[in-house]
């Protein structure tokens, strides 16, 4: 009797040995399954960047390359009417939009300061172009040049370098809503983030430092005074946003907190 006590117990010892270790191989198969996933899906972001980055890199310098020998030609020509390079420059100009037309179309400002550009090119083409106007053209184009390069960096490294945030809009009349696991690209300030989930009206301070903007409303609310908290996990409480939200850098998995006061 004892010995068949003996051997159940082996029995079952060995069946909960076996269940045990197969769970644990289960779980490890999982874990490294989803590890191996998670590096992929971060080898696939960083060959993306990679190939971003030399497509920036090579229409910037071709760019430039361009706009450098037209400014040569610029800074030695010895005649009183520039007219003669306008040609040059309209080409230049249509290589632009011709390579950042993606980006103009993103940012309407940009595109607004392109066709303002194009028609004064236009007003110019039949005229003599002094010194001066000719200078000025080349002075805007590479304004003009630098902003949209930095524009298209910032959007493919917007892409790869992403983090998730959670916004929370109290109205102060009950209504309450939350923005959860909100994607923004690193380096984004809590304004950013106000004004990509809602419609916010504000006033800008030029002299109030860090960070120049006080929210009016948001989403036409106005019945108060629009302040800002942010979850502290150490302490597990909200609190008050210690700068203008303008100068506020988002944290990876960070929680804010817009709240309506009379």
């Amino acid at each position: 009797m004892v010995e068949k006590r003996t051997l159940a117990i082996i029995i079952l010892a060995t069946l909960t040995w076996a269940l045990i270790a197969t769970g644990s191989t289960t779980y490890y198969y999982l874990e490294q399954a989803k590890y191996q996933e998670q590096l992929n899906e971060k080898q696939n972001l960083l060959n993306q960047l990679k190939e971003n980055y030399n497509s920036h890199a090579t229409k910037k310098n071709l760019i430039s390359g361009d706009y450098g020998a037209l400014l040569g030609e610029y800074q030695w020509f010895t005649e009183e009417n520039y007219s003669p390079l306008m040609s040059k420059y309209e080409q230049l100009l249509s290589n632009l939009k011709g390579n950042y037309t993606q980006i103009l179309n993103a940012f309407p400002e940009l595109n607004e300061t392109y066709g303002n550009l194009l028609n004064r090119v236009q007003t110019l083409k039949n005229e003599n172009v002094t010194r001066e106007e000719f200078g000025s053209l080349l002075n805007d184009f590479y304004k003009l040049f630098t902003a949209l390069t930095i524009k298209e960096s910032e959007e493919f490294l917007g892409k790869t370098f992403l983090i998730h945030v959670n916004l929370c809009i109290d109205y102060g009349n009950g209504t309450v809503n939350w923005y959860n696991n909100t994607e923004v690209a690193l380096g984004t300030t809590l304004f950013n983030l106000t004004t990509k989930i809602a419609k916010a009206d504000y006033s800008y301070w030029p002299t109030m430092e860090p960070g120049h903007i006080l929210i009016d409303s948001i989403n036409n609310y106005t019945s108060g005074y629009w302040i800002w908290y942010y979850w502290d996990e150490s302490t597990n409480e909200w609190v008050f946003g210690p700068v203008g939200c303008d100068a506020w850098i988002l944290k990876d998995n960070g929680t804010y907190k817009w709240t309506c006061t009379s």
